[in-house]
């Protein structure tokens, strides 16, 4: 177990903001858990898990506390037979460098999920999503310490509530994700019809593997993002809206054509499509923090941008939305200090 002190929360954030925190312990095993827990048991302290640091805004204030980073590293197969696959993928692992070595096995089922920033052990948090796939769509099982009974179990897709961008992680913070399982398969077809992917296809990109698909991914995202090595960014800020039947159709009689996808609650909205077409926001600056040119749903933090700058520009996003289109848009980063586990 790695025992470090006063270590600022922007290293270990996609933000690059953040204040200082109290103690960082860098897991690479359970045993390295379950003494990082029992030493802020020890010292009364508070107690936050993180992963790749991405989608958690954390505060420019000093942290009294303890950050575990999740570094539990291995990849295993089981054979199911169908020509299905177990993965069973530790939390540490980076999502795409997990991504990339099943696609590069010609296994289908994570390619459309290429290039979202974080730890394999998050996305089951998040319930990540893009390119018309959702995590949950593979999951199997999430294994789990469970810090209020002690205890070591796997939950089922059913027990993890998922839901769009949510799980039960979300409200359970003491359910510490130690491994996820997915049910993979070595056949497949390619889930190209999302519009991006289907310009890709058009302009002559090949997209008949995972891997072809996962590097087109790539691809498109590398142009909606900003170059990570200057920059901080969560990815999407926000989610995409949720709208009644009745919501869209006066959003269209206001506005006119609106891109839309089917939900089982209703119709959701590109909200980037909102950003830049109705309010003009693409690339709109504050401070420090702007929303990115290519793809405005990207907040993004210039060099000495604080935690408090990107808080004001996304509220400033959330009430323009409100005040022309009475959409209450929600969030797809979370504050750091909700993840928290106050006592063990």
């Amino acid at each position: 177990m790695k025992i470090e002190e006063h270590v600022p929360l922007s290293r270990l954030t996609t933000f690059k903001v953040g204040g200082p925190a109290r103690y960082v312990i860098t897991c690479t095993s359970q045993t390295d858990l379950l003494e990082g827990i029992q030493f802020a048991t020890d010292h009364d302290l508070p107690l936050i898990v993180l992963g790749g640091g991405s989608n958690v805004l954390p505060s420019d204030e000093p942290y009294e506390g303890v950050v575990l980073v999740m570094n539990m590293q291995g990849i295993t197969e089981e054979e199911l037979g169908g020509n299905s696959v177990a993965v069973s993928v530790s939390a540490g692992v980076p999502w795409d460098e997990f991504v990339t070595y099943a696609t590069g096995k010609g296994m289908w089922g994570v390619e459309n999920l290429a290039g979202i920033p974080g730890s394999t052990g998050a996305t089951p948090v998040q319930n990540i999503g893009a390119y018309g796939m959702d995590v949950s769509q593979t999951i199997t099982s999430v294994t789990v310490y469970d810090a209020s009974s002690k205890t070591v179990y796997s939950l089922s897709p059913a027990e993890c509530e998922f839901g769009y961008r949510q799980s039960r992680f979300k409200k359970e913070p003491t359910l510490i994700i130690t491994s996820v399982t997915f049910k993979l398969s070595r056949e497949g077809t390619p889930h190209t019809g999302y519009p991006d992917l289907q310009t890709a296809k058009a302009e002559g990109v090949t997209l008949e593997t995972p891997s072809d698909i996962a590097d087109a991914v790539r691809a498109i995202r590398g142009r909606k993002f900003p170059d990570l090595n200057t920059f901080g960014t969560a990815g999407s800020f926000f989610k995409n809206p949720i709208l009644s039947q009745e919501q869209f159709a006066g959003l269209s009689r206001e506005y006119g054509a609106i891109p839309s996808f089917p939900h089982p609650d209703g119709v959701k909205v590109p909200l980037a499509f909102i950003l830049d077409k109705v309010l003009a926001l693409k690339g709109y600056k504050k401070n420090h923090t702007f929303l990115f040119g290519n793809q405005p749903l990207v907040v993004v933090a210039e060099p000495g941008a604080t935690s408090k700058e990107i808080e004001s520009l996304a509220q400033e996003i959330e009430k323009k939305v409100f005040d022309t289109t009475h959409i209450v848009i929600e969030r797809e980063v979370t504050n750091i200090f909700s993840h928290e586990i106050k006592k063990i």
